[in-house]
């Protein structure tokens, strides 16, 4: 964005079982634009209320732009990652994520995703919690709540490709993974100075481990199994949903 740009009021609103509480934020707080966040409607058992489309109306009407972002809303890592990818495509404008019309799932990720990425959750309180079949949860909106938020640190994009490798390859051994930091150019392999070392190799395979597999293996994403004269690295559980939250840094 160029100094002449003006930052734009970005609102990412997931589409849950509500009405008022997605309208009158976006309107009243004049969004330039709104990114649904809305499950695939072509799975199985995907619930779609017919008031969305009043909803997207409703909204469009206020010449407001929109734009349907694919999410699983009741998934944690889904949400996380998704509004995370947009807070970061977004970055040079003023992003704001609806905490309220979502799941409890995705209030969660939005959170997080809002400490990772500096965008501003808000909360939306309803004059009426009175739903019905084929009716949004509740009616009416009070004004929307700023949250406080506790900046957290990104992880390392360079942890993020490792872990996408290993998962894409796996099992590897470590030294595919230094060739693989050889390829993309990571830092741990970028930033060494091998010039004047008796065994640079071995340099390598330190800083692999001091800055890359060891702080994954604390965390719990990767593990390292050793065969014959080998250590072989492989994406856990948890790894791949940490993956699933922060591909977009890469």
């Amino acid at each position: 964005m160029s100094e002449f740009d003006v930052p734009k009021r970005i609102h990412v609103v997931p589409l849950g079982y509500e009405s008022d509480r997605i309208v009158r934020p976006v309107v009243d707080g004049d969004a330039d634009e709104v990114l649904f966040l809305e499950p695939d409607a072509d799975r199985e058992g995907v619930d779609r209320p017919g008031y969305h489309d009043t909803v997207r109306e409703r909204i469009r009407a206020e010449g407001i732009a929109t734009e349907t972002v694919v999410c699983d809303i009741f998934d944690l890592f889904s949400s996380l990652g998704t509004i995370a990818e947009i807070s970061d495509r977004f970055r040079d404008h003023n992003v704001y994520v609806n905490l309220a019309s979502g799941s409890k799932v995705t209030a969660i990720g939005g959170m997080i995703a809002c400490m990772a990425t500096g965008a501003t959750p808000y909360y939306v309180r309803a004059t009426e919690y009175a739903g019905g079949e084929d009716r949004p949860v509740a009616s009416g909106a009070k004004p929307p709540e700023t949250l406080p938020k506790y900046p957290i640190d990104e992880p390392e994009a360079q942890h993020v490709a490792v872990l996408a490798y290993v998962e894409r390859e796996q099992p590897v051994t470590k030294g595919d993974l230094i060739e693989y930091g050889r390829r993309e150019g990571l830092p741990f392999v970028e930033r060494y100075d091998a010039e004047g070392v008796q065994n640079p190799e071995r340099g390598y395979y330190r800083r692999l481990n001091t800055r890359v597999v060891d702080p994954l293996t604390d965390r719990g994403f990767v593990a390292v199994e050793e065969h014959s004269k080998y250590q072989y690295v492989s994406v856990t559980e948890s790894g791949s949903n940490h993956l699933r939250a922060f591909r977009y840094l890469i």
